[in-house]
């Protein structure tokens, strides 16, 4: 067996480096397509002047089951009907059982994936870290809309939540 060369070696890494580089574009339209993990949070220009449209949608707000039971963590309002360009303001409820203050992170999801380019988050806690104190209970933001181009057809829509405990607090502190 004739050994290999060290520029066909060398091709080896470098072909893994380029896979891996390349991930994070195909990740951002993996998730722009299915609507996985939140990434559809454009403020688009009609939503934001209130052009409202007539397409009413159905908007449930859940929490993964792990994180309602492990924190505590649920919508305020379970249901919502939401117009398109039309803003609405809700949150979520969060309590720490732990005598420990904690940060944390919330992962949305939308479904079904292919209508999730319809709903847009102005604000949302997702956004950004959440500090909640020792045994304490804190109101999380979010505030959403649909898009006005949103089609006739889309009726009902799902935006879940998963929190995760960070390891760290905001701001890289101890």
């Amino acid at each position: 067996m004739k050994p290999l060369s060290p520029w066909k070696l060398a091709l080896v890494p470098m072909l893994m480096f380029g896979f891996g580089f390349a991930l994070v574009p195909l990740y951002d339209v993996f998730c722009a397509v299915t609507g996985l993990n939140g990434k559809n949070f454009q403020v688009e220009k009609s939503a934001v002047e209130g052009e409202t449209g007539s397409v009413v949608v159905n908007l449930q707000l859940t929490a993964d089951p792990s994180s309602r039971d492990d924190w505590g963590f649920h919508p305020f309002d379970k249901s919502l009907a939401i117009q398109s360009g039309r803003m609405i303001k809700t949150h979520y409820v969060l309590k720490n059982p732990t005598n420990e203050p904690v940060v944390i992170r919330a992962v949305p999801s939308v479904s079904p994936g292919y209508w999730a380019q319809y709903l847009v988050k102005i604000e949302c806690f997702c956004f950004n870290e959440q500090a909640v104190p020792a045994n304490g209970e804190v109101e999380l933001p979010l505030q959403v809309t649909l898009s006005a181009d949103t089609p006739e057809d889309v009726n009902q829509l799902t935006l879940s939540y998963r929190i995760y405990k960070q390891n760290e607090p905001a701001g890289g502190e101890s």
